[in-house]
């Protein structure tokens, strides 16, 4: 008999996932942001601390089976990036970093956000059993009142 409780490894590498990619990028950008200026330690510190946490939530997130404990990775990160918008804006404040700087980071951030937002949707609609459709094909698809995806556009084979 076959042993259906071990589970499925999972295919790719971590090195795929665009969410890690982005955040090691913010944790390298991160580095040499705070390598070129003169910075107080203690802001320095969780800029860096902050943006490695990052990408290291999402390493852990990608790595562990269970979905609650990826959820909560992916929740750490997503803390962190926000931890990192802040060190930001104080380091800003401060006049430490120029407002050109902060501009030139911003859209990585954001797009890190976004990017890990959208893994933590993912995993909490398959946490509820919500499906995403495969569309490729076959139309488009929007979320109705009750959050169930619905079919706009061209209709299936079997409704034709």
């Amino acid at each position: 008999m076959e042993n259906t409780n071990i589970p499925t490894e999972k295919k790719g590498n971590i090195e795929d996932l665009v969410a890690w990619q982005k955040a090691k990028e913010l944790a390298v950008t991160a580095y040499k942001l705070v390598g070129s200026i003169n910075l107080d330690a203690i802001i320095k510190d969780k800029l860096i601390e902050s943006a490695l946490e990052v990408s290291y939530s999402v390493a852990r997130s990608y790595g562990v089976k269970q979905r609650a404990q990826s959820l909560e990775n992916l929740y750490e990160a997503r803390e962190c990036i926000f931890e990192f918008k802040t060190a930001m804006a104080i380091g800003v404040d401060l006049g430490y970093i120029t407002h050109e700087q902060s501009a030139e980071v911003q859209p990585l951030v954001d797009h890190t956000d976004k990017l890990v937002s959208g893994l933590i949707q993912y995993k909490e609609d398959a946490r509820k059993g919500k499906t995403r459709p495969n569309n490729k094909g076959n139309g488009n698809y929007r979320r109705d009142n009750d959050g169930n995806n619905k079919q706009i556009g061209r209709t299936s084979y079997r409704e034709r």
